[in-house]
């Protein structure tokens, strides 16, 4: 299958990874280097709160949007450095998005919210923000004396004025509608935050200008990560006692509706990579050694979880007298707005999912079975419907052959065999599934490169339901942490009052991750409420320069 090629340079520098030709290359400067800012809702939550993000992968130069990773990755860790929260992030033009919602069994502390690509790890670099949750069900909350004081944000905090951010009103009623204003005719990134102020941030809360004002300390990492360039990067090795692991070939597949498969190639160390760069729903994948003698080989899919860097500074949580009423009041809200969570519920954005591959040559022909007398096993199909195509019985196994165009075969050439997205390498475990459940079959009648494998021919079947069932075992099926879906976050709409009957107290009152600002202007609904809210816009330029401004109103 032909792949868009990567830049030259990107080629040269993962050959030089992969083949340890460049030892040093983390201390290189010749490579482009990034870095991510996490723009949050707020940095001091509650239990049964949510957490909203917004990553910005940037060029460590230019501050402009990276575009070297494909994927990010976003945790919350205890002082321990314990992973409590972990999402990947696919990133398009350098951002991308989530929530964590913090569930009852989050204790009260000091987190750390950290965000980094693969590519990131080997300066051993990560955006990292305390993070101050406090849980009011699980734990007393205790008071701090005069000596601790918390540290709390200004009504007048500094802004970059690119934007004159304002509201159309300084006071609003409950449940009225509220507008925000700004322009700006520059290209941007931004994400936007409108919540309840509160004046109880622990500490004061990173923003884009404080963050590229920053400087971090920069550590080579002991061990080399490539950047993942086109979506997710899997990488893994194949043992086996007696027998080489150089040069087998590797298929993957997804465990369930997606149609993705994958083939690939052993290097001298027995290793392959795959790269996903499709949507999928799945989390469990097959991979399987392509060779008759897969029995042989023990397939490990490394595990890239655990980071080399332990994350110090978790800042102690103290709570005032002052902090405690407020938290009492808040986690009533809290309460009340998930007692009703089933009548505001976020709307996932769903990426169709593949369908299975149409390999589009004009050598390709498709049966579709309903057209002929229906067989009922595959035997018989393939004899009486099938043109060109032919079990033989090779090594003590039965396999499909097929010619090609030129009524030629190859017995150097295996022919690939797809069924339901799955590539079915033990083709005689097929010859028993059931012919009635199959919709369609493509025969692709040339050579064919599909990935690291060449084939003489392809032989791909659809079924009416997906029923093709693969063979999974403990040795050949892995989970992996797929990519959070995006959301559309529930905003109500009080002009056509369909939910005037039902309590509104949330405090987080808006929250767009891709703020479009085409209109320089954006409305949302007051809820039931009262005080001052802030509203505060963060992004970039394109030239790289931060973008923060606020702007505050009440509700009465």
């Amino acid at each position: 299958m032909m792949k868009k090629l990567t830049p030259f340079y990107f080629i040269l520098f993962f050959n030089m990874i992969i083949t340890g030709q460049n030892n040093d290359f983390n201390t290189s400067n010749h490579f482009p280097q990034e870095k991510i800012y996490a723009h949050t809702n707020s940095n001091f939550f509650l239990n049964g709160e949510t957490l909203f993000y917004k990553i910005y992968c940037l060029d460590a130069r230019t501050n402009s949007p990276s575009q070297l990773s494909k994927i990010a990755y976003i945790e919350l860790i205890d002082n321990e450095n314990k992973s409590i929260y972990k999402q990947k992030i696919s990133l398009e033009n350098g951002v991308g998005n989530g929530d964590f919602f913090l569930n009852s069994a989050t204790k009260t502390g000091t987190y750390k919210l950290i965000s980094y690509t693969q590519w990131m790890r080997n300066k051993q670099t990560f955006f990292e923000e305390n993070i101050f949750i406090v849980n009011p069900f699980l734990s007393k909350l205790t008071i701090a004396d005069s000596t601790h004081q918390q540290k709390t944000e200004s009504l007048h905090t500094p802004q970059t004025n690119f934007l004159n951010l304002s509201s159309d009103k300084k006071k609003y009623g409950q449940r009225d509608k509220i507008t925000l204003n700004f322009d700006g005719d520059f290209a941007k990134n931004l994400s936007i935050s409108v919540k309840k102020y509160d004046s109880i941030e622990i500490e004061s809360k990173i923003n884009s200008i404080s963050f590229l004002n920053s400087k971090s300390l920069n550590t080579n990492a002991t061990k080399e990560y490539l950047p993942e360039l086109r979506g997710e990067l899997y990488h893994g090795k194949i043992t086996t006692i007696n027998t080489t692991t150089v040069n087998k070939k590797i298929g993957l597949s997804f465990i369930g509706e997606n149609k993705i498969s994958k083939t690939s190639i052993t290097n001298a160390k027995g290793e392959f990579y795959f790269t996903i760069d499709k949507p999928y729903s799945s989390e469990n994948v097959l991979i399987e050694v392509l060779e008759e003698d897969a029995e042989k080989y023990t397939i490990t899919l490394f595990n890239t979880d655990e980071l080399e860097k332990k994350f110090t500074d978790f800042n102690e949580l103290y709570l005032t007298e002052n902090i405690r009423k407020t938290i009492k009041k808040r986690s009533l809200y809290v309460q009340i707005e998930n007692a009703y969570q089933q009548t505001k519920l976020n709307t996932l954005l769903i990426t169709p999912l593949n369908t299975p591959v149409f390999f589009g040559n004009k050598n390709n022909v498709i049966y579709n079975l309903d057209d002929y007398n229906r067989f009922k096993t595959v035997k018989e199909v393939t004899i009486e419907i099938l043109q060109d195509v032919w079990l033989s019985k090779e090594n003590n196994r039965t396999v499909f052959r097929l010619r090609d165009i030129n009524l030629e075969s190859s017995s150097e050439l295996e022919t690939l065999l797809i069924v339901d997205g799955y590539i079915v390498s033990n083709h005689e475990s097929f010859l028993g599934f059931d012919a009635l459940k199959i919709k369609s079959i493509e025969l692709v009648k040339e050579k064919y490169q599909f990935g690291a494998k060449n084939y003489h021919g392809i032989i791909q079947i659809s079924t009416f339901k997906n029923d093709y069932k693969p063979i999974v075992t403990a040795k050949n099926s892995f989970t992996i942490l797929k990519p959070s879906a995006e959301k559309a976050y529930f905003s109500p709409d009080y002009s056509v009052d369909k939910l005037s009957k039902i309590p509104d107290f949330r405090t987080q009152l808006f929250w767009n991750a891709n703020l479009n600002s085409a209109s320089n202007q954006i409305s949302f609904f007051a809820s039931d409420v009262k005080g001052t809210f802030e509203a505060t816009i963060e992004g970039f330029t394109k030239e790289g320069l931060p973008i923060y401004e606020k702007t505050f109103f009440t509700v009465e």
